[in-house]
């Protein structure tokens, strides 16, 4: 991953499909080491070692895509506690730490944007 003039972050093409594959899931749980390293058809050896040549992590690119669900949820208006329990979570108050953590900002915060 490298970093762009508008301060975004590009992604490798391993990430890039790592993330097809949970887009993939759209409501469902996210897929496994072992589901996505098969999707790709690699080992799951090999997936971590690519992935860290781009600088990134499968726990990474979960909270990336989990972030990306969030928001969208939360500017549909979707209710807090919905959106904390698709994404798996036992209770929001465990979803809004994840989320500060994600965005630096509240639930609230992008709710009312």
């Amino acid at each position: 991953m490298t970093d762009t003039r508008s301060g975004e972050v590009e992604l490798g093409p391993v990430s890039r499909r790592v993330l097809c594959e949970f887009a993939s899931c759209a409501r469902g749980p996210l897929p496994s080491t072992t589901a996505v390293a098969r999707a790709l058809h690699i080992s799951e050896p090999h997936l971590r070692r690519l992935l860290a040549g781009e600088s990134t992590t499968l726990g990474a690119l979960r909270a990336r895509h989990d972030a990306a669900r969030a928001v969208e949820a939360l500017r549909r208006g979707e209710a807090l506690d919905i959106v904390s329990a698709r994404l798996g979570y036992s209770e929001p108050r465990a979803f809004r730490r994840a989320f500060r953590r994600w965005t630096g900002m509240t639930p609230s915060a992008v709710g009312a944007a």
